[in-house]
């Protein structure tokens, strides 16, 4: 018997290093999901069981890799904020992984603006009365 495939919004999990203000890093456990209206990022401790540290919401972001070649890594950055307070940075393992992580935290959608379809309508010219 043939089962229906099931969809699942999981685009992406595993292992990242995130790199806080002060140049501390914190192992992290990263999964991305992505559906037809949401795409976000949720981020754990390294321990088997345990609450998340956190929620990124990525439909408005930015995804930068880093300028060193040495540190395989991407800074995902809030569209409109250039402060690094609006910024998290993640290094991957590898930089085979970093394609796969620069690729599932980018967002794939255009702004609202770039969005809209404009189209000239159709031109009636009108009869003057007296």
């Amino acid at each position: 018997m043939d089962y229906p495939q099931v969809w699942n919004p999981e685009e992406m999990a595993g292992n990242l290093t995130l790199l806080g203000n002060n140049k501390v890093k914190q192992p992290v456990q990263v999964k991305v999901y992505r559906t037809s209206i949401e795409h976000f990022a949720v981020l754990y401790p390294q321990k088997k069981v345990c609450r998340p540290l956190g929620v990124l919401n990525l439909k408005n972001t930015m995804v930068e890799r880093l300028s060193s070649p040495r540190q395989p890594g991407f800074t995902v950055r809030q569209c409109g904020f250039d402060t690094p307070l609006c910024s998290l940075t993640f290094i991957s393992e590898t930089n085979r992984e970093l394609e796969r992580w620069i690729n599932a935290f980018t967002c794939r959608s255009k702004s609202a603006s770039s969005r809209l379809i404009t189209s000239s309508l159709p031109v009636v010219e009108e009869d003057e009365e007296a």
